[in-house]
């Protein structure tokens, strides 16, 4: 499985307890890594916690991601990834926003 390579074995335990294993590997890996690197870009330093809890955020096409993640930016401010780290939460509504961009096929 893919995950082993961003995840060390106590986060890759907890996955595994969290989410069901077929749909672990029906996971995108490619997509995957976009939607990891572009959070890496903007120095999400709870990365780990993000796969943990919001595995569903790298189904989507990292392009509406990356658009929610804009949005959220302008509405935060500069120090949004700080307030996303205090309030995980937010994480929701990037995961919505991305959908939303998605469905309505922005871009």
């Amino acid at each position: 499985m893919f995950l082993e390579k961003y995840l060390n074995s106590t986060y890759l335990d907890l996955i595994y307890s969290n989410y069901e294993e077929n749909y672990i590997n029906l996971l995108d890996e490619e997509n995957f890594n976009k939607v990891y690197l572009l959070l890496k870009s903007y120095n999400f330093y709870f990365i780990e916690d993000i796969i943990l809890n919001y595995l569903e955020l790298f189904e989507i096409e990292e392009k509406y991601v990356q658009l929610a993640i804009a949005n959220i930016k302008n509405t935060l401010g500069n120090d949004f990834v700080k307030q996303i780290g205090k309030n995980m939460n937010l994480i929701n509504k990037i995961i919505k926003l991305a959908i939303d961009y998605s469905e309505k096929g922005i871009i």
